[in-house]
C-alpha cells in the first residue's frame, strides 16, 4: 500500500489530535479537521465538500464553546483524562460495532458520558448529580471537544482501512 504525502500528514495530524485530546487547552478539533482536509487533497473518496463543511461547522462550534465557557472549567485538568479516555474507547468500540460515521460519533458520545460519570464517582470528583446543570456543563466543556476531535480522527484513519 503506497501512501501519498497528504495521507501521511493526515495520519500524523490525527494522532496529534487524539493525543491532544488529553490536554484541555489544546484545540485538538483543529488538528483533526486539518487531517480531514489532507485526506480530501489526497483524493480519498469519502471526504467530499459536504463532509468537510459538516465537520468545519462542528469544529467552529467547539471553538466557540471554548471561548464562551468559563476559563476555569475549560482549562481544568481534573477529570479530563477520564473523559478523553472514555471518548476514545467509545469511538473505537463504535467503529468495531459498525464502521460508519454515526456509530463512531454515538460511541464517542456514550464514552464521554461514561468517562464523565466515572470521574464524578472518584474521591476527587465534584459528585454532581447526573440531572444537574453543572454535570451537563462539565460534560459539554470536556466531552464535546473530545467527541468531535476523536470522531474526525477515527474517520480519517478508517478511510484508509
Amino acid at each position: 500500500m503506497n501512501l501519498s504525502l497528504f495521507q501521511i500528514f493526515a495520519f500524523v495530524l490525527a494522532g496529534l489530535s487524539v493525543g491532544g485530546s488529553f490536554v484541555p487547552r489544546f484545540p485538538s478539533a483543529v488538528a483533526a479537521y486539518a487531517a480531514m482536509v489532507c485526506m480530501y487533497f489526497a483524493g480519498v473518496p469519502y471526504f467530499d465538500s459536504g463532509i468537510l463543511i459538516f465537520w468545519a461547522v462542528a469544529t467552529i462550534i467547539v471553538l466557540g464553546l471554548m471561548f464562551l465557557q468559563p476559563k476555569a472549567l475549560t482549562g481544568a485538568w481534573q477529570g479530563h483524562g477520564y473523559v478523553a479516555g472514555g471518548t476514545i474507547l467509545g469511538v473505537v468500540l463504535g467503529y468495531l460495532v459498525a464502521p460508519a460515521a454515526s456509530a463512531i460519533i454515538l460511541g464517542g458520545a456514550v464514552g464521554a458520558f461514561l468517562g464523565t460519570l466515572a470521574f464524578m464517582r472518584t474521591p476527587r470528583g465534584p459528585r454532581f448529580p447526573i440531572a444537574s446543570s453543572e454535570f451537563l456543563q462539565y460534560l459539554c466543556a470536556k466531552g464535546l471537544p473530545c467527541v468531535v476531535a476523536s470522531s474526525m480522527a477515527a474517520l480519517t484513519i478508517a478511510s484508509a482501512l
